[in-house]
């Protein structure tokens, strides 16, 4: 087909890109550092398949009745093709060798009917090679800048056309990854948010010393936890929201709210007083939690705690023995009325209270036995920072099919 094209098709070679980049201001060089910056921040580069991906190319392929759909993002030099990941194949590839490569330099759609008749694209390995592609389409993907940080594209082993309104159903579909990019940097701004609101200090605690970490499964999740001290001790609170990603962190700030605002209040009255303010919430997103809600009297060491339905607390004696913690009532956002009862326990000097999520009990493979295995790690780590860095370490080496929260308190001697 030589260069020329339709209305809409892109043209035009990687000089263009320049002077576009001299338009808006800037040096061809400084513009493509920018948009590759933009790239790197999505954190997609070289991340495993996602479903939310997926099934766009998939349905990229039935429409337009074509072997291949793929997502590509570029960066530097690479091509790496974020859908669909096929096993045993990389997916990275040579940025110059692509189309995608020409795509990203311009605002529109870009189609080549028949490669072998373009100068090109006759020249490049993924014609020559294997790939043998002779028709291509793809549409650039950006997030209302002019960064192109990617492409959606068709890719054929025959020549063939493509229409107007094959174009247009592209650029549909263009739109719809280009809102699960931004979803992906919304996520980041969300788990920085969700993270900055974690506890980091020590509690104004004589002789305690506290940790914990959450590592969700996706981006964000819905588990929390919190302390402070108050006039009555050390309070601490941690809950795990039924539901993963952002719906589950959305209800994990709604009830870290609700904790927060009735602190010093006593605990059984506490956890009931958050249900009824979140029963309909809960009800309408169809959630509920599990949470462990207490506090330690910081001169005696005397722990009295309300336990929603979460059973995932224990102490770890100074012998290696452990003390679990019983469930007190349901989770809220089961029932209306709901009252809660208020165990007791004593933490001793030179032991620790460790309360954590049930994504801990899958990485020593999800049942109760586990808290054994639990209870060993923290017995012998060499303080409460040490015991949850060897609980991160493990999700990191291991994987981790659901959220994943710890904190522990010890008792200094």
């Amino acid at each position: 087909m030589g260069t020329s094209t339709d209305d809409h098709t892109a043209t035009g070679t990687g000089s263009d890109r320049a002077d576009d980049a001299r338009l808006a201001g800037l040096g061809a060089d400084r513009f493509e550092q920018l948009r590759v910056a933009a790239v790197e921040k999505l954190d997609l580069l070289d991340t495993p398949a996602e479903e939310r991906f997926d099934r766009i190319t998939r349905l990229a392929r039935e429409l337009f009745g074509v072997p291949v759909a793929e997502i590509n993002l570029l960066d530097e030099t690479r091509q790496f093709t974020k859908s669909p990941q096929q096993p045993g194949t990389s997916p990275v590839s040579e940025r110059a060798q692509s189309f995608c490569d020409i795509t990203i330099q311009k605002p529109d759609v870009l189609v080549v009917p028949d490669a072998t008749k373009d100068d090109r694209f006759n020249w490049r390995s993924t014609v020559t090679g294997e790939r043998h592609i002779r028709f291509y389409a793809g549409t650039p993907l950006n997030l209302g800048d002019e960064y192109n940080l990617g492409t959606l594209c068709l890719v054929d082993s025959s020549p063939r056309e493509f229409g107007p309104d094959e174009v247009r159903l592209l650029e549909e579909l263009g739109s719809w990854v280009a809102r699960e990019l931004e979803d992906s940097k919304d996520q980041d701004r969300a788990a920085l948010v969700q993270q900055s609101l974690l506890p980091r200090d020590q509690p104004a605690a004589p002789d305690y010393d506290v940790a914990g970490t959450s590592i969700p499964k996706k981006v964000v999740g819905g588990d929390f936890y919190s302390w402070h001290a108050t006039a009555d001790g050390l309070e601490f609170t941690l809950a795990d929201v039924m539901g993963k990603g952002t719906g589950g962190a959305i209800m994990a700030a709604t009830v870290r709210a609700a904790f927060l605002s009735r602190s010093g209040d006593e605990v059984a009255d506490t956890v009931s007083a958050v249900n009824e303010q979140l029963l309909d919430d809960l009800g309408q997103t169809s959630s509920f939690a599990t949470l462990v809600h207490g506090v330690i009297d910081t001169a005696s060491g005397r722990i009295r705690y309300a336990d929603a339905g979460h059973g995932l607390s224990a102490i770890v004696r100074r012998d290696g023995s452990v003390e679990r913690l019983d469930a007190t009532g349901l989770p809220i956002g089961i029932v209306a009325g709901g009252r809660w009862g208020v165990g007791e326990a004593t933490l001793a000097p030179g032991e620790n209270l460790v309360v954590f999520t049930d994504g801990v009990l899958d990485l020593f493979g999800g049942t109760l036995d586990a808290l054994d295995e639990v209870a060993a790690i923290v017995a012998g780590a060499s303080g409460p920072q040490d015991a949850v860095d060897r609980f991160a370490a493990l999700v990191g080496s291991r994987g981790a099919d659901d959220d994943v929260s710890v904190v522990v308190v010890s008792r200094r001697d």
